[in-house]
């Protein structure tokens, strides 16, 4: 292999590597992506997980809390009253509209066994307003949740 030949192929290789790794940073700069992660509920009795699915919206499923083998008993259905909430998805079908919130999708409350409509702000110092309603936005609850860096899954009870 001659001189310049292999002088094109570091090059090429060269290109290849950096390309590789734009690719992360860019995607960790998506503004959609940053609610990604564990997150502390307000009453700080459980730890929500919110992923993006494969069709572009966003779930929330409770991946810990301080009663780790408690039954989802208030669900309306009672097929699944039996099953443990731990690993159950509670938030569905939320999608990025901008400005760093996300809407359009439901929120389970296990405490009542309701489902209400949902809406996800990031605010300006990091936690997350989760807003669940009936109809309009004006009825409803609101609570802040802080991002989870801790490794337990399980909470002290309170």
């Amino acid at each position: 292999m001659s001189t310049h030949s292999l002088k094109k192929l570091c090059a090429a290789m060269l290109i290849t590597i950096m390309a590789l790794m734009v690719v992360p940073l860019h995607a960790a700069d998506d503004p959609q992506t940053v609610i990604q992660g564990n997150w502390l509920t307000e009453p700080k009795d459980g730890i929500i997980q919110i992923t993006k699915v494969a069709d572009d919206t966003y779930e929330g499923r409770i991946v810990g809390g301080n009663q780790p083998g408690k039954l989802d008993g208030n669900n309306p259905d009672i097929t699944k009253r039996g099953l443990t909430l731990r690993g159950q998805i509670i938030m569905r079908g939320l999608k990025y509209t901008g400005d760093g919130e996300w809407s359009g999708g439901t929120i389970y409350d296990p405490k009542s066994g309701s489902t209400y409509r949902c809406k996800l702000e990031l605010r300006g110092d990091g936690t997350l307003k989760v807003r669940g309603y009936i109809g309009f936005s004006l009825i409803g609850k609101t609570q802040i949740w802080t991002r989870y860096t801790g490794t337990s899954m399980d909470l002290p009870r309170s």
